[in-house]
């Protein structure tokens, strides 16, 4: 979140699809919530008072959240805790955020708050063929099993004992909860692939 010096003074916030909304379209019925958006709902709830011009960034998973895959698809397999694969969801580049951010701050002052849904709808197969053809090989992705799921993070660097948030974050995502469309958003599509996000971070390998 950051505060900008300019004729109007703006806030921005790169945000998630908050709690207030989950609850709104009943996308969570026993009332949970996942971990890891919280926070980010509680951001947003915090900022609804201010007089100034905002607006909340929502932005889909991260591309570059699969950078693992340059490693561990060298086998054809690329594990994901997207289930099923071929299930579309919001991703989006890191690239396309900041080029967002920066046209808010460059274009026309607004008044009130404005909530920018930022990302495509894109599969976890799509995902994998783009790394494939990065990698020059052929690379299928393979949806890792719910109960495998804790070690699995754990071999990411999530220490034992708090991969909970994540899960609870893939579950959601999963069950449709942080799709696109929610009512009274403004919705800008990424313009970056996960293809040139592989092929960006390979050539840093490389260079």
């Amino acid at each position: 979140m950051a505060r900008f010096k300019r004729a109007v003074p703006v806030w921005l916030a790169v945000s998630s699809w908050p709690v207030s909304d989950f609850w709104r379209y009943g996308r969570f019925p026993t009332g949970e919530l996942p971990g890891m958006i919280t926070a980010l709902s509680l951001l947003e709830q915090g900022l609804r008072d201010l007089i100034s011009p905002i607006a909340f960034v929502r932005a889909g998973g991260f591309f570059e959240n699969f950078l693992y895959g340059l490693e561990v698809a060298q086998g054809g397999t690329l594990p994901v805790y997207y289930s099923p694969t071929n299930r579309k969801s919001t991703m989006v580049a890191t690239n396309d955020i900041g080029a967002e951010v920066a046209t808010l701050l460059t274009g026309p002052t607004w008044s009130g708050q404005r909530v920018v849904e930022l990302g495509s709808m894109v599969t976890a197969d799509e995902v994998a063929k783009q790394l494939g053809e990065v990698l020059n090989l052929d690379v299928k992705a393979f949806a890792v099993p719910r109960a495998g799921w804790a070690d699995a993070f754990e071999q990411l660097g999530i220490p034992k004992g708090h991969t909970r948030p994540a899960e609870e974050m893939f579950e959601a995502v999963n069950a449709g909860w942080m799709d696109l469309g929610v009512e009274g958003t403004e919705h800008v599509a990424g313009t970056t692939s996960a293809r040139e996000v592989f092929a960006a971070a390979q050539r840093a390998v490389t260079a």
